[in-house]
């Protein structure tokens, strides 16, 4: 199948293709697969003739056949808002004003950055909580007298109505906003936050002003309202031109943004946004979590009960996890090496394993008959094995879905030259791969990486599909987020599935060699650190010099200030940590912490409000950083909530 690449899948297979070298045209002969060795290991399969075609060569591997059953096909359905309706006055309430917008993504980003939240179709339910995000914004002919008098009387008891205006606004919300008129347009394609409380940790310029679009492509730009004669501006579009509005009303606020938040926020996620970004790997692009941690400060001002959830484990301010993508003959020896010293500095990483088991154009046979020992090592020391497809095709983005049924060894992709891969599918690279590690390992495969980070439409339902939960698939730059998120249905903006992503960080090719980048790495986890980012390092093990010492130094200068472990190991935590709920209840005059959760989560980090703090003693907890970190059970927990002053004396009594 010949076909065209995104210029990240380019990049990432221009600075693979070398490691290949010529080497990978020369036969293997019988039984062979060429390119390594691993001291010590004996082979555990009995050794196996290549099978020849007239137009191909494949080992066949003794007793492997599968997987045999037929993955379930993808089903759609449209997300229900209504099973985000739930929750005490505490939350931050989402006014959902048309269903078919993109409320997805409001819900993703939030649940990512911990806010917590409920969406509501109810002018009167939603007043009942002090911050109120009205979205996609006021429809004309819907907003009367009687509820603007409402709007204005909630702002003057202290609370706050955020909205989203994307068109000329109805009567009378110019004024309680606070401007004078609008102007819409799509050529805005940067923000720059002024200086207010809701800003005051942007301190990196990449912060500071962050991309909405490529100014370089006018398709998938955002429609852009500005705001004339703001009487506060908490941000400027590159035209200089009020982008978020504020007008304090009483002891509240009234807060307009210029732009679709859902939509932003679900095109960054779903890497739809046409390359906005400012750069593809290894620098800051915090430009969707700046929008987060503004609504986070804007609801945690307003509301006296707030409380969010912290992104990393433990409390830590950052967490770290290492990733190897072993795509090379060359790389699987050395792979042993690289775990040896994880496991020495006391963490597990993640190996993605290509399961190549023909040669073709890239490389030779590297999944053969002693691949079981060496699989069998990394498992002893501790290492997560995970999925790097079958082929790591460079056009697998554009590769048909695939029957469902594919297995070994029936399925027989090749890739043909540069460009071009035949008889390979979406799904035989998910589910033969993961049946192959399956098979010859005691690991069961749930994490999944693409050859070239390629990333078809298709993906997120497909791993589902395939019994995978977590993907490290996209760069934090190109999706303009340090924290993983909860993947959208063909990474659009209405339906969602079970899986996670995971973005790279730091990958190890670009600009070799790559211990000569340790201080850039961590001044980079240093501002991750500020707000609780994942680093998610990408180590092509095909070499023992720079990458090994990059991770050595790095390892040294971070490894006490963070949570290290595997993707499946932070993964499953993240996943039980979104589904947990967070809300402050009063009974009898008291208050209580009622925190819910399917599932237990240890080390889970909770940001009260200045001044409270869990009294409780039926639950251990400690203070780390200024969170209170507990393990929590599963099931329905309530914690007495006591308000502490500055000397540490309970004010409650």
């Amino acid at each position: 199948m010949l076909a065209r690449i995104s210029p990240a899948a380019r990049f990432f297979g221009a600075r693979l293709w070398p490691l290949a070298s010529l080497a990978l045209l020369v036969a293997c002969g019988s039984g062979a697969s060429g390119g390594y060795s691993v001291p010590g290991l004996s082979a555990v399969l009995p050794e196996s003739p290549l099978v020849r075609s007239a137009r191909s060569e494949f080992l066949a591997l003794p007793g492997a056949r599968g997987p045999v059953a037929e993955s379930p096909r993808p089903q759609e359905f449209q997300a229900d808002w209504r099973k985000y309706g739930s929750g005490s006055s505490s939350r931050l309430a989402i006014l959902l004003t048309d269903p078919d917008s993109a409320w997805l993504g409001l819900a993703h980003g939030m649940k990512s950055f911990g806010i917590p939240f409920m969406i509501t179709d109810s002018l009167e339910r939603a007043l009942e909580h002090r911050a109120v995000l009205v979205y996609p914004g006021f429809k004309k002919g819907k907003l009367d007298e009687a509820k603007l008098s409402l709007l204005h009387e909630h702002a003057r008891a202290g609370g706050v109505i955020l909205s989203t205006l994307l068109a000329a606004p109805p009567r009378g919300l110019a004024g309680f906003f606070g401007f004078g008129g609008t102007r819409s347009n799509r050529k805005r394609f940067e923000l720059t936050y002024s200086a207010s409380n809701f800003a005051d940790g942007f301190t990196y310029p990449e912060e500071r002003t962050i991309r909405l679009a490529n100014p370089q492509r006018s398709r998938g730009r955002l429609r852009t309202l500005a705001f004339l004669e703001p009487s506060e501006a908490l941000a400027f579009y590159n035209d200089g031109q009020a982008a978020i509005v504020r007008r304090e009303i009483g002891a509240g606020a009234a807060i307009a943004f210029g732009f679709d938040l859902g939509l932003y926020i679900k095109k960054a996620q779903g890497n739809r946004d046409e390359e906005a970004n400012r750069g593809y790997v290894n620098g800051f692009e915090p430009s969707l979590d700046t929008i987060l941690r503004f609504l986070s400060q804007i609801y945690s001002h307003y509301e006296p009960d707030a409380l969010t959830l912290h992104p990393a484990p433990e409390g830590y301010p950052l967490s770290v996890i290492v990733s190897h993508d072993v795509d090379y003959a060359g790389s699987l020896a050395n792979s042993v090496v690289y775990a040896e010293y994880e496991r020495s500095m006391g963490y597990g990483a993640t190996y993605f394993l290509q399961t190549k088991y023909f040669r073709d154009f890239f490389d030779e046979v590297f999944f053969d008959e002693r691949t079981p020992q060496l699989m069998a090592s990394l498992e002893s020391l501790g290492m997560e094995l995970a999925s790097h497809s079958v082929s790591h095709s460079d056009v697998f983005a554009q590769l048909p879905q695939g029957s469902y049924r594919e297995s070994y060894p029936d399925y027989q992709p090749r890739i043909i030259e540069f460009f071009y891969t035949r008889n390979a599918t979406v799904m035989g690279e998910l589910r033969v791969s993961k049946y192959l590690i399956e098979r010859y390992s005691r690991s069961n495969v749930i994490s999944f990486r693409p050859g070239f980070l390629a990333n078809p439409f298709s993906l997120p339902q497909s791993l589902e599909s395939a019994g995978y939960k977590f993907s490290s698939t996209v760069t934090a730059n190109d999706v303009m987020t340090q924290l993983p998120f909860r993947q959208a249905y063909n990474r659009l903006y209405s339906s969602q599935t079970m899986t996670y992503e995971f973005p790279v960080t730091v990958e190890d090719e670009k600009d070799q060699p790559m211990d000569g980048r340790v201080d850039q790495a961590v001044e980079l986890a240093d501002k991750l650190s500020r707000y609780g980012g994942l680093f998610m390092i990408l180590i092509h093990p095909n070499v023992l010099d720079d990458k090994l010492r990059f991770l050595q130094e790095f390892t040294l200068r971070v490894r006490d200030r963070a949570w290290w472990g595997t993707l499946a190991e932070f993964g499953q935590w993240w996943e039980a940590r979104d589904r947990v709920e967070l809300d402050v209840v009063y009974k009898d005059g008291l208050r209580y912490l009622r925190i819910s959760a399917p599932s237990p989560v240890k080390g889970l980090g909770l940001r009260l409000n200045d001044g409270d703090a869990l009294g409780s003693e039926s639950i251990d907890t400690k203070l780390v950083g200024g969170l209170t970190v507990l393990d929590l059970p599963a099931g329905t927990t309530e914690l007495p909530l006591i308000a502490i002053d500055r000397v540490g004396t309970s004010l409650d009594n």
